[in-house]
């Protein structure tokens, strides 16, 4: 598909009351419920002829119904789908039936099958036997309106049960995910089989009634970024991403950005209230033009135009979901754990959220930007740096810069200063930030601290947010950052050689051993600041004799043509000044996603139970 097919393209969800396939197969819906009639429901005294084949009367010799009492008919509808004495509850002003119950086919056998506000649950319905063993008792199986996607109803198209007699022609079907030790989510469903087309109808739009009284997203801004990567961004969102919205019941308006801040400009003029997330489909880079806009404009709304950058930023309300299609995808590693586009969809769907730390990069008095995830100078400077001429290149890029990188290692003097900040955790601990994690629910005020000073020659300064981690290098930068501390965990690589680096190198990637080294040092901090000194003069013009430090310093643009000076790298973007503030806020932006399990629910995952 095109990438210009995609373009501001608005979807709407199916109709909760069926399935977004199921199309209007019988004209008549009254005649398929009155057919066939209940077996434990009384009946009349009729023609055996109008009752269904599986529930026949019995009769004597003369023809005559062996019945001892006038009884009531009483369609089967209302056997497989009944509300009985059950209240109507209000619930945020919606009318809901507190509890729903009936008689479904699945597997070929009777189920009793009962909804409540909060579950879905059925059990195997007790056939009456002549038998004197004793039977084990039926299992009940419960699944949670929590993990579940959505329902519909469908048509029965496997042709050796319709033309069977006595069978059951719709399906009921329950989407919910299964959810693999690796962290990976997959989307299935429970199905069920009813004989009417009113009583499927009935259940899938009472399960959805219930969903969406759950806080989820239900109208969504996608951006699909078509250049990110490899370019399959728009073929992800069709064969992967656009099926698993539509069941959940979410309206989305999908815009294929045609250039550098396209997304940008668009979150700057449109409608938050009407918004519940939005969603980017690419790399990180779209994920942080997203974010900047964001919280620009919460800052203009509340400090004007002129004081946006003076004030620390506020919380985003609007949230944020990012499903990876990029390059590296190093924001959905280190939050879900997997970089699997499904998984990142089905977590958006779910309304899972996670709240993640913010860092506000100042100069001069002023915010520059906003970031989330990694801020470098130094060695990942230089390789960022480099790879803006192999942009040609894909995503190789990135290596074949760092091993010339590596090739020509640098080394530059520095003043680092830092505040300590005050957590249960160190970067050194062997415990990974995991669902429910300790460290991101305590409440800790930092106090005010003074600055700690370290002056040098520096292979590389990193500030990880979090632990930084991607296919390349699975556990990190920092194994042990966390997502919601309130800190990041500073980097200090001090002079060496270039094998002593590459040693490093060589254990963060494949040993998950950052810190062995004598040369590397780490602090958990609340907030740092850095002046460069390049320690060598270089006059701009034949009759100038400035220093080039200055020069540097005030003309970004002399600073990136300068050899000998390197670059910050902000989330994968390039930060044209060597001084640089960098403040860490606690829990300032909200993202769609599900943090993984903990290593003992994995293994219980392993093992075939449940987590959930």
């Amino acid at each position: 598909m095109r990438n210009g097919d995609l373009t501001s393209i608005r979807s709407e969800p199916a109709q909760r009351e069926g399935s977004p396939f199921y199309e209007n197969w019988l004209e008549d819906p009254s005649e398929s419920i009155t057919d066939t009639f209940s077996k434990d429901s009384p009946t009349t005294a009729s023609s055996p002829s109008t009752l269904g084949s599986e529930y026949t009367i019995p009769t004597s010799i003369t023809g005559q119904p062996l019945l001892k009492r006038p009884q009531t008919a009483q369609p089967r509808f209302l056997q497989e789908f009944s509300s009985g004495p059950s209240p109507i509850v209000d619930v945020d002003d919606v009318q809901v039936q507190q509890e729903c119950r009936g008689i479904m086919l699945r597997k070929g056998k009777k189920f009793n099958v009962s909804l409540s506000l909060y579950a879905l649950t059925w059990e195997r319905r007790k056939e009456k036997r002549r038998s004197l063993r004793r039977r084990k008792p039926a299992k009940r199986h419960e699944l949670s309106l929590h993990d579940v996607l959505g329902a519909c109803s469908q048509m029965n198209f496997n042709l050796r049960q319709m033309f069977q007699k006595g069978s059951d022609l719709f399906k009921l079907r329950v989407y919910t995910y299964k959810k693999f030790a690796s962290g990976r989510w997959k989307m299935c469903y429970y199905q069920f089989y009813c004989h009417s087309l009113l009583s499927s109808q009935e259940w899938a739009r009472n399960i959805n009634m219930r969903l969406n009284l759950l806080v989820r997203p239900r109208n969504c801004q996608v951006f699909v970024n078509p250049f990110s990567g490899e370019g399959v961004a728009c073929k992800v969102y069709n064969t992967k991403i656009a099926h698993i919205l539509q069941i959940a019941g979410i309206t989305t308006t999908v815009t294929v950005t045609e250039r550098a801040g396209h997304a940008s400009d668009i979150v700057s003029k449109m409608d938050l209230e009407k918004t519940d997330a939005i969603v980017c489909i690419g790399g990180d880079g779209l994920f942080h033009e997203v974010f900047n806009s964001l919280l620009w404009r919460e800052q203009s709304d509340k400090y004007g135009a002129e004081g946006a950058g003076k004030h620390d930023p506020t919380p985003c309300n609007v949230k944020i979901g990012l499903i990876p299609a990029g390059s590296t995808n190093t924001v959905v590693y280190c939050t879900t754990g997997f970089v699997d586009p499904a998984t990142s969809a089905l977590q958006i769907a779910m309304g899972r959220e996670i709240n993640i730390d913010l860092i506000s990069v100042w100069f001069n008095g002023v915010i520059d930007r906003f970031g989330t995830n990694f801020v470098g100078y130094g060695f990942l400077g230089d390789v960022l740096k480099a790879s803006e001429n192999y942009r040609w290149m894909g995503p190789s890029r990135y290596d074949f810069s760092g091993v010339k990188t590596m090739l020509n290692l640098k080394s530059y003097k520095g003043r680092i200063e830092f505040k300590e900040g005050i957590t249960s955790g160190s970067p050194k601990d062997k415990e990974t930030c995991r669902n429910g994690c300790q460290v991101c629910q305590e409440v800790i005020e930092q106090p005010e601290r003074e600055w700690n000073v370290i002056n040098g020659k520096f292979i590389s300064i990193d500030g990880c947010v979090m632990s930084c981690c991607s296919p390349q290098a699975n556990n990190g930068l920092s194994p042990s950052a966390h997502l919601g501390d309130g800190c990041l965990d500073l980097i200090i690589h001090r002079q060496a050689s270039g094998m002593r680096y590459f040693k490093y190198l060589f254990n963060t990637a494949f040993f998950s051993k950052p810190f062995t080294g004598d040369l590397v040092d780490v602090h958990r901090v609340t907030e740092f600041r850095f002046r460069g000194d390049c320690n060598h003069r270089q006059p701009t013009t034949p009759d100038s004799s400035s220093d080039h430090i200055r020069d540097c310093l005030e003309d970004p643009r002399d600073a990136l043509e300068c050899e000998k000076c390197s670059c910050w790298n902000i989330d994968g973007e390039i930060f044209k000044h060597h001084e640089i503030h960098v403040k860490v806020h606690r829990k300032m932006l909200t993202l769609l996603a599900c943090q993984p399990e903990p290593k003992a629910a994995l293994e219980l995952v392993e093992a075939g139970v449940a987590t959930e």
